[in-house]
């Protein structure tokens, strides 16, 4: 883990439940141009959608590195002005996390020119 960077667990400030149920949550998250989120820890397997595609960068901080798969849509690699993976996301791109046991660490920064709307379902 990186020294003297403060983690919380996820939901971090900004996401907002939507609806819940009995083995998952839906989560939103508008993530503003420039703005990076703080430190947060995923506990849970979620499927991430962006209906109207964008661009983000994603930085590991801790833990281990979760596993990805596009489900649909596409994703592209950008150059990124961080240590992180920056991708063009595709409107209508869904996504497959599997968090490790121990839980992932990241931090996500939309480096695109307009903010980035993310539905966010993690199961419980």
């Amino acid at each position: 883990m990186k020294d003297n960077v403060e983690i919380v667990d996820f939901p971090n400030a900004g996401v907002r439940a939507v609806d819940e149920a009995e083995r998952f949550v839906v989560w939103e998250e508008i993530f503003s141009p420039g703005v990076a989120t703080c430190a947060h820890r995923h506990r849970r397997d979620y499927i991430a959608f962006f209906p109207d595609g964008g661009e983000l960068t994603l930085c590991h901080v801790a833990g281990g590195f979760e596993d990805y798969a596009v489900l649909s849509g596409g994703m592209s690699p950008l150059p990124s002005s961080t240590s992180g993976a920056r991708f063009a996301i595709a409107p209508g791109t869904a996504i497959r996390s599997r968090v490790p046991p121990e839980g992932t660490v990241h931090v996500a920064l939309n480096e695109g020119g307009r903010p980035l709307r993310m539905v966010l379902v993690e199961f419980k």
